[in-house]
Formats: C-alpha cells, sequence, structure tokens
C-alpha cells in the first residue's frame, strides 16, 4: 500500500509549484498598503481564490486554499485518516474559542471569524454538538475538556483554559498517531511535542511573571529534566535546526516576550524535517510537506498583508517570514 505514495508525492510535489515564490513576495513586499498589495495579490497563487471569495477577501481567500489542500490530501492518500494529526489542530482551536466566548455569552455568529474549516468537523456542526453536551459522541474527552474551558473562562483563568485544549490536542495527536503507526507521523507529532515543551519553557524563563511555565508533555526526544536552566533550553533548542536557526528569535522572545519570531522558525524546522523525510519516495512525509508548504505560503501572505497595512517596517516583517522551501 505505500506504494500509493509515488503518485501522491509526485502530485503533490507539482502542485507545490505553483505556491508562493520568493519573486511573489518581494513584490509584495515592494507594494504599497491596500489597492497596490491587492493587485499584486492577484498575480500570485492566490489570484483565482480573490475572485471566488466575498469582497475579495485575502483572509477567506488563505483560509480556503488550506482548506483544499486538506481535503486533496485526504483523497490522494492511502490512509487519509492518519493525516488528521495535522487537522485536529483546527477543531481544538475551534472548540477553544467556544469555550471562551460561552462565558462572554457570545453565539456562533459572534464566532465565524475566528473560528477555522480545516479541521475534522465543521465547525457549526462541531459548535452544535459543544453547546447540546453531546461532544463524546465525536471523540472521546472533547466534551469533558469543553466543559471544563467554558469553566475556567468564566472564572477568569484564561491561560488554564489554553492548558487545558493545549492537553486535549496532544491526547488527540497522540492516539491518532499511535493507531496509524506511520514512521514519519509518528516522528512529526514528536517534533511538536519537543517545541511545545522548549518554546514554553523558553517563555517562562524569559519572562516568568508573563508566562508560567505550561505542564510538560510527554511523548517527545526531549526530557522534562533537560530542560531545567535556559543553557539547557538553548542547548535543546540546537539540536532541532542548529543553534544559528534560532538566535534571533530567541533574542527576539527575551527582550519583548513576543513568540511570532518563534513561531516563525518552528514552521520551517517542521518543513526542513519533512523535506528531508520526503527524499523516501514510499514515506507520508511527501503529503505532510505539502500541507506545510501551503500553509507556509499562506502564512508568508498573512504576515506580509497584516504587516504593510498595519505600518510594520520591511525588516520586521521579514523576520517573521517562512522561507524554507520557498519556490525560487
Amino acid at each position: 500500500m505505500q506504494t500509493a505514495y509515488i503518485y501522491s508525492a509526485s502530485r503533490a510535489n507539482a502542485l507545490a509549484q505553483s505556491l508562493l515564490t520568493k519573486t511573489d513576495i518581494e513584490r509584495l513586499l515592494v507594494a504599497a498598503p491596500g489597492m497596490d498589495l491587492h493587485e499584486a495579490l492577484k498575480e500570485t497563487y492566490l489570484a483565482p481564490y480573490i475572485t471566488h471569495v466575498p469582497d475579495g477577501s485575502v483572509p477567506l481567500a488563505i483560509e480556503q486554499t488550506l482548506i483544499d489542500a486538506k481535503k486533496l490530501i485526504h483523497r490522494m492518500a492511502p490512509h487519509g485518516d492518519m493525516f488528521r494529526v495535522l487537522w485536529v489542530q483546527y477543531d481544538v482551536h475551534n472548540l477553544r474559542a467556544f469555550a471562551k466566548a460561552a462565558a462572554r455569552k457570545l453565539d456562533y455568529d459572534a464566532l465565524v471569524s475566528v473560528v477555522s474549516r480545516r479541521g475534522i468537523y465543521e465547525p457549526d456542526y462541531l459548535y452544535k454538538h459543544a453547546v447540546a453536551g453531546t461532544l463524546n459522541e465525536l471523540q472521546p474527552e472533547w466534551q469533558a475538556a469543553y466543559n471544563e474551558g467554558v469553566r475556567l473562562a468564566e472564572a477568569g483563568e484564561i491561560d488554564r483554559v489554553d492548558g487545558v485544549f493545549d492537553t486535549l490536542f496532544f491526547t488527540m495527536a497522540t492516539r491518532i498517531a499511535k493507531k496509524a503507526k506511520d514512521t514519519f507521523i509518528t516522528t512529526y507529532l514528536k517534533a511538536i511535542i519537543d517545541l511545545y515543551n522548549i518554546k514554553g519553557r523558553l517563555r517562562s524563563l524569559t519572562h516568568p511573571t508573563v508566562f508560567p511555565a505550561p505542564a510538560f508533555v510527554a511523548g517527545g526526544t526531549v526530557k522534562q529534566a533537560s530542560l531545567e536552566t535556559m543553557e539547557q533550553v538553548l542547548a535543546a533548542l540546537a539540536t532541532l535546526g542548529g543553534a544559528a536557526h534560532w538566535a534571533d528569535a530567541v533574542t527576539y522572545v527575551s527582550e519583548t516576550g513576543n513568540t511570532t519570531r518563534i513561531d516563525a522558525r518552528v514552521d520551517e524546522y517542521l518543513t526542513i524535517i519533512a523535506k528531508a523525510a520526503s527524499m523516501d519516495m514510499f514515506s507520508s512525509a511527501s503529503l505532510v510537506l505539502y500541507y506545510l508548504k501551503c500553509r507556509e505560503s499562506a502564512a508568508n501572505i498573512r504576515t506580509i498583508v497584516v504587516g504593510k497595512n498595519s505600518g510594520m517596517s520591511e525588516a520586521d516583517i521579514r523576520a517573521n517570514l517562512r522561507l524554507a522551501y520557498v519556490n525560487p
């Protein structure tokens, strides 16, 4: 059955060639905010999407590219359900949003702009189960996590709300990976766990009064005892892509508490390991890589559009771009 990845990988690699290029990025960076930038976007892979969403909405167009990528991967893969390890984070994101909204007495209409359709379930369907108390009909643990999230949100303990849903994500992702028994999916999940633990510890060490240490997630390659000091955290990061890959982002977190640059480097690192694993023509890594490239293109457009429209300097915009394996 693994030979099916030869065809799907070839198709995914061909489709990836049409994504955002370095030339596109440079063109977008020199465009003026507003209409000039919007017209420049129509010269990228986003063009057919912009013309088919209400009011040419860039956020809606970006989201649709990723929804389409998800559906395509599920169709092409010999075992499509194991790629839920990529999609379940969006269901958890939606449940998190629902819980926080419930505490503020907001209904679904107030959430349309913040929910994602990249999850396993459509967000409106998920919402109906959440308010009906029937989430466990979809997945075990979901209703209990949602109820606890609502309770904590009502109490104003937002950091703990995030912790509940982070735990739910890793529980679900681990279950999916164990069921799949796929080498790369397992490797990918371990990397996500390591990066979550390291990033959380880095934030709590640099700004302890603002960011309490999150619960350690088991299942990665980095042990909790190896993240006690800043020196250990930096050493752990260096094992994941090299110290130079993280240097600027670590400095930025230390100075500002802002993790946007770390997030960009995390996305790049995941793309790098998927690219390396995709050299095996029988690996599921090729399809994961395709989605990560789609997400990388989407994130770069979002970074440029938001940055330029908010008056951010070009240097700051560039620092937040994901440039691993962007098409030339």
